[in-house]
């Protein structure tokens, strides 16, 4: 993966966590008030505005929860990536300076 594919992933993660974010603080509170005004109507009763809420969080925490696997295992392959380059710039760092002090003892 390119570096500009890698920065475009992150920006995507970073608007994905602000979207679930707001998503958090927002539909829950929406949800609550539509809820009651139906119920303050006689639209629904409390059991039906309980099974809608067991919906909706059922689908939210199944999509949140195959999102965060998704976003994890792009975190592995980032940081194993980063571990890689790390490594093979400690072999040129020691070849460097293996070179460095041969030219300093001649």
């Amino acid at each position: 993966m390119n570096k500009k594919s890698e920065a475009q992933y992150t920006q995507q993660i970073e608007r994905q966590v602000k979207l679930w974010d707001m998503f958090a603080r927002v539909v829950p509170l929406i949800f609550l008030g539509f809820s009651l005004l139906l119920i303050c109507f006689g639209i629904i009763n409390y059991e039906q505005a309980f099974w809608a809420a067991f919906a909706v969080f059922a689908v939210t925490a199944v999509t949140w929860w195959f999102w965060t696997i998704y976003t994890i295992r792009h975190l592995v392959n980032t940081l194993h990536r980063a571990s890689k380059n790390l490594g093979e710039v400690r072999e040129e760092f020691k070849k460097v300076s293996k070179d460095v002090h041969n030219l300093q003892t001649k």
